[in-house]
């Protein structure tokens, strides 16, 4: 079993990657801080590092080239929220075996961590190449319904995931959402804004869960400690992410719950 070491100092980007990884069988170790990070890997064995360039209290860089001294062959995927061939071509310098955006999409990632490692999961999961093939029909089938009174949220959201290869919609309001999933069309996740005029995320998240309590909704706010969060958790939300969106958080998030649909 290949050993991942996690290097993020965002707890939700932790916990959705131990998770995910964790499901594809890999044994994966977080930590928050670079020099968590050197103290763990100059103790035990790791098969590859996933990184971020950013941390609190420190570079990735600087991690990255007391890594190399330490170990010259070791895997490290350097991820970030923007890869500038500025940054690129640094990090490559320092040592990096790969240079990806935080907004890769998830099944990308995971072919890169394949390819890295020795995972018998690289044998078992052929996953194509983001432009080179088609995606897997499976993928293709599910689908998300995008509920937010703002345009612009709806249309970043629909681009994003566009490129995912799910099937989308979208509803500017509560009711309209209700009305699409009283049709009986089914969707495998709802990202649902809480705040929202005339029929707010709460309301509309009862009337969709008394049309279907199977339905996995997931929350969106632009508050990090908004009391309707866990008042929808309670209701039944399956999770909440934030705005403004981290997309390799929102990725993980959906895929999982796409995973837990199954």
């Amino acid at each position: 079993m290949a050993k991942i070491l996690i290097v993020d100092d965002e707890i939700q980007i932790r916990e959705m990657l131990h998770k995910f990884l964790t499901s594809k069988g890999y044994a994966v170790t977080t930590m928050p801080s670079a020099e968590q990070a050197l103290d763990i890997l100059f103790r035990e064995p790791f098969d590859l590092i996933l990184l971020d360039l950013f941390l609190i209290d420190g570079s990735g860089l600087s991690i990255l080239k007391k890594i190399r001294a330490h170990n010259k062959s070791l895997p490290v995927i350097i991820y970030t929220e923007s890869v500038t061939l500025g940054i690129k071509e640094q990090a490559l310098a320092a040592g990096a075996t790969e240079v990806l955006p935080k907004d890769i999409d998830i099944a990308i990632l995971l072919r890169k961590i394949n390819e890295n490692t020795a995972s018998p999961a690289s044998t078992e999961r052929k996953i194509s190449a983001e432009g080179s093939q088609p995606l897997p029909k499976e993928k293709a089938e599910k689908s998300i319904l995008i509920v937010d009174d703002e345009e612009s949220i709806r249309h970043i959201l629909i681009k994003f995931f566009k490129t995912k290869g799910y099937g989308l919609q979208q509803a500017e309001n509560g009711k309209k959402a209700v009305e699409l999933v009283a049709t009986g069309e089914k969707f495998s996740v709802v990202l649902l804004d809480i705040q929202m005029p005339e029929m707010d995320g709460i309301t509309t998240l009862k009337k969709l869960l008394e049309i279907d309590p199977s339905l996995c909704v997931i929350m969106v706010t632009g508050e990090q400690a908004d009391e309707n969060v866990q008042k929808a958790l309670e209701l039944g939300a399956s999770g909440y992410v934030l705005k403004p969106f981290d997309f390799l958080y929102l990725d993980l998030v959906v895929s999982s719950k796409m995973s837990d649909t199954e």
